[in-house]
């Protein structure tokens, strides 16, 4: 669209907002984790509060370990159940939105999105000021996940993009995402155990609604809607069926230009690779607290270090690798693969802190393939239907956590640390050699064809 897609502002569109709503979900995440935890020892386990309050004052102790080991299968279920309750709503409401979006715009999806996040916090601003079962916390999901959660804002999110930029740009322009996202992410881990420690759970609930409210404001009033010619947005057809099937046709109809083995493998491939991203942070302040005893500022500085070398990481890959040396999509693909496995093997023999650094370090290209991954499929698609490509993208990426969260939470209360190595990661590398192999499908695919086929389809004549 001419009027956003040149200078500097297509950067400062659908990317500060975006990165307000990360930094309040990393903010609470791992204090709504620790919430949980001590609630669950006050009112499920029934500990009285002087006992309860070692797991803040003195993680590492005894007592702790003790209380941990008694907690953590119960708290488990419940992380397991709030990953449900974000997923499958979504998932279901994400095969719509998509093409709903190609006729009505991006627009309406991102402030609706936003808005149910800011109704979350404000919901956990005050459900944690008592002291209630922590089942209760649950009742927060549910607003967002009717406005279609993530799923819906990071489709919208990506839609616009794809509508903003060209094929040349589009790759850096995700990548640029990612930063902002990593940079979101950054701050509220660092800044989040700061507020608790100084003021408690409900201001850094206060401070995160306020972030989402002013995310809301800021698409409402600043971001223009980039669909031309869209009708006015009529919810009440979002459940349209022909819409549904006008977009599997759109990724399943044999074309030319159009290799459905690489747009399939591509999302495969981020569909596992967000099944051990949910896995792994459902499980990984549990492992931190029971296998090392870190408290929230421990997993908080050891998250932060991976957040600033992601971004590092991925920075690298996309333009000094990617565009300066010329590494092909393919290649830096299975590179961030193998850096993830070599992390994950390392967390999996982790008896020291250090340890989890190390795997930090070493994983530092591990995000650098999902604006590769998502840059090659928007490549593959007609402009008009970018909406339905990455609609179907997201509903699978956001389906694969329902089966992540009760696989890594079985897996990990059957076999707890001090159990070394540690299965659960082992898990993980098992899952990305089959990524890596599948990107090797991609490669040995895209040897066979010209490179029109990532040229921009062609709307063929019904």
């Amino acid at each position: 669209m001419d009027r956003i897609s040149g200078g500097w502002k297509k950067y400062a569109l659908v990317q500060p907002p975006m990165m307000m709503l990360l930094f309040a979900q990393a903010m609470t995440g791992t204090i709504l984790t620790d919430l949980i935890v001590y609630r669950t020892c006050r009112v499920t386990l029934a500990i009285n509060k002087t006992e309860c309050l070692v797991l803040h004052q003195n993680s590492s102790s005894e007592m702790a370990f003790s209380i941990e080991a008694e907690a953590q299968p119960r708290v488990s279920i419940i992380l397991m159940v709030k990953s449900l309750i974000e997923s499958m709503l979504p998932a279901f409401l994400s095969l719509f939105l998509g093409p709903w979006s190609d006729k009505y715009g991006r627009k309406p999806l991102l402030v609706s999105g936003y808005a149910g996040f800011t109704i979350m916090f404000i919901i956990f601003s005050f459900l944690c000021n008592w002291d209630i079962d922590p089942w209760f916390l649950l009742l927060a999901y549910v607003p967002p996940a009717f406005c279609g959660g993530f799923c819906a804002l990071i489709l919208a999110t990506y839609c616009y993009i794809s509508d903003i930029t060209t094929d040349v740009d589009r790759a850096w322009q995700l990548a640029w995402l990612e930063a902002s996202i990593s940079i979101g992410l950054l701050l509220g881990i660092f800044l989040g155990p700061l507020v608790y420690d100084k003021f408690g759970y409900s201001v850094v609930f206060i401070v995160a609604t306020a972030c989402c409210i002013t995310a809301t404001l800021y698409v409402l009033f600043y971001v223009p809607e980039p669909v031309r010619n869209q009708s006015t947005a009529s919810w009440g057809s979002l459940f349209n069926i022909s819409l549904v099937q006008e977009m599997v046709r759109s990724c399943i109809k044999r074309r030319n230009g159009f290799d459905r083995t690489i747009v399939w493998c591509c999302i495969i491939a981020l569909a596992l690779s967000i099944l051990v991203l949910e896995g792994e942070s459902t499980i990984g302040f549990l492992f931190a607290r029971e296998r090392l005893g870190w408290d929230i500022m421990q997993f908080s500085n050891y998250l932060g270090t991976n957040v600033i070398m992601g971004i590092f990481g991925t920075i690298l890959g996309v333009k000094l690798l990617g565009d300066y040396v010329g590494v092909s999509n393919t290649a830096l693909s299975v590179l961030a693969y193998l850096s993830n496995f070599i992390s994950a093997c390392i967390k999996s023999f982790t008896w020291l802190p250090w340890h989890m650094y190390l795997s930090v370090g070493l994983g530092m290209f591990g995000g650098v393939h999902r604006p590769l991954l998502r840059a090659i499929i928007s490549k593959s698609a007609p402009t008009q239907d970018i909406g339905k490509v990455f609609s179907l993208t997201t509903s699978v990426e956001t389906i694969t956590p329902l089966g992540a969260a009760p696989l890594y939470t079985l897996i990990y209360s059957s076999f707890m640390p001090p159990l070394y190595p540690s299965p659960i990661w082992l898990v993980s590398a098992g899952f990305y050699i089959i990524m890596i192999l599948i990107i090797i499908k991609v490669e040995q695919q895209l040897a066979k064809f010209s490179s029109d086929r990532y040229e921009p389809l062609i709307q063929e004549n019904e």
